[in-house]
């Protein structure tokens, strides 16, 4: 028999009992929808959380730090070297470096505009080249750092908001009035406690990526040679100097960030950097990290959709007995005019496969009418926790939309031919004779 005639008898077959036949496809439109749903999330999630990592540029970053060494003695050759510029421009001279940098972060810096205050956490990136790769797409309003030494500063929209700018346009232009005290050297060997004030130009106004804590959200960025200026951004190095027997103001760095150009360039360029005696940091490692353990939980979540989607097939199984039984007359007479074996078992596996196709589509969109309602209630309750970013929670790419109407197919099918089997070793002349 040809397979068009096939596919005609089977649908015809299908329609005899659409009850039936729609309650099993059912089964199955909920079990796959239940699978992709599923996966989607945790897709979803994934690339929310993958987001900021290549967003902020992080993934072609190194993190430069001494090593922690236990003697006191300066002149021990187990202390490792210190972070001083002369380093950062040996390390900047490796083959594949950006751009190095000291890594210099204040916390609780008091920033104000007019009557309006805020206390955040002020970042130091260099003038030269952009931290961000994507700082151009970030980018509400302004311009990133110009390479004059004027005082300016980068902040976030929801800085903006918080200082009283109605929008990210209005705050180009506007003075900040920075407050900052805290311990700085006074000499070699004591520290006192100084006070300073900061007007600085805000140059531009970025937007930060989704799911980004209100904290981290509210950061102020201002050039290294700005946060220089600033009177705790160098405690801790003067601190491990005056520890190790050094002088205190000496110009070393706790920290020294690294950028390279391209991901291919950061394991030579990490590994030159250790030889100079330096410990070493990469968020890639983090990433695969973190991949590792979505990877996990897309197979924990896809095991719990097949496991619907073979309950599911179980009814497939069912329907198609039930057909067999009921259509043992029909099937003999197929057989007496010249059906093989192997038509019927081709017939049957083929309703198999129209009832998983159907509700392997069916799953699809009742996949994505979930995710859909679920999302909008997950982004109406973030709303009352101020966060005003759209959270897209659910991730649907064109692998898993055919994974999932092929998973369903391949189930049907395979839960499909028992029934053809047993519909293949039908007798036609005991099928004749039955009433």
């Amino acid at each position: 028999m040809r397979m068009w005639r096939i596919a005609l008898l089977a649908l015809a077959g299908l329609r005899r009992n659409p009850l039936r036949v729609g309650l099993t496809a059912l089964g199955v439109t909920i079990a796959s929808g239940a699978l992709v749903s599923m996966v989607g999330f945790a897709l979803g999630i994934q690339q929310q959380a993958e987001t900021p990592f290549k967003t902020l540029g992080l993934i072609n970053v190194i993190r430069v730090s001494p090593k922690h060494t236990k003697t006191k003695d300066p002149n021990s050759k187990a202390n490792s070297p210190v972070l001083d510029d002369a380093v950062l421009k040996r390390i900047e001279a490796l083959d594949g470096v950006e751009v190095a940098y000291p890594d210099f972060r204040v916390r609780g810096l008091k920033v104000s505009h007019g009557d309006k205050h805020a206390t955040v956490l002020a970042l130091g990136l260099p003038r030269q080249v952009p931290m961000i790769e994507a700082a151009g797409e970030m980018m509400l309003a302004g311009e990133y750092f110009s390479l004059t030494a004027t005082p300016e500063a980068l902040i976030a929209k929801v800085l903006a908001a918080d200082l009283g700018f109605p929008s990210p346009a209005d705050a180009v232009g506007a003075t900040l009035a920075l407050e900052a005290s805290g311990l700085a050297p006074n000499d070699a060997a004591t520290f006192a406690l100084k006070h300073k004030n900061l007007a600085v130009t805000i140059v531009g106004v970025y937007a930060t990526p989704p799911m980004m804590p209100r904290r981290v959200a509210r950061t102020l960025l201002l050039p290294v040679d700005v946060m220089q200026e600033i009177p705790d951004a160098r405690l801790e190095p003067a601190v491990d100097s005056l520890k190790a027997g050094r002088d205190a103001t000496a110009a070393t760095y706790k920290r020294v960030t690294v950028r390279v150009r391209h991901h291919t360039d950061l394991v030579p360029a990490q590994k030159a950097i250790e030889a100079m005696g330096y410990r070493t940091r990469t968020l890639l490692s983090r990433l695969e990290a973190m991949r590792t353990f979505f990877l996990f939980m897309d197979v924990l979540l896809a095991a719990i959709g097949t496991v619907a989607l073979v309950v599911a097939g179980l009814g497939i199984i069912n329907t198609l007995l039930i057909s067999v039984l009921e259509r043992t007359q029909e099937i003999g007479i197929c057989k007496a005019i010249g059906a093989s074996d192997g038509d019927l078992m081709v017939l049957f596996l083929t309703e198999a496969g129209i009832i998983g196709t159907l509700g392997g589509i069916g799953g699809l969109v009742l996949g994505r009418g979930v995710s859909w309602l679920l999302e909008l209630g997950i982004n109406a309750y973030a709303r009352t926790h101020d966060i005003t970013v759209h959270l897209t929670l659910f991730a649907f790419p064109a692998w898993l939309v055919a994974a999932t109407v092929a998973f369903a197919l391949v189930v049907s099918v395979l839960a499909g031919v028992y029934p053809a089997f047993r519909a293949a070793r039908v007798d036609p002349i005991k099928a004749l004779r039955h009433d």
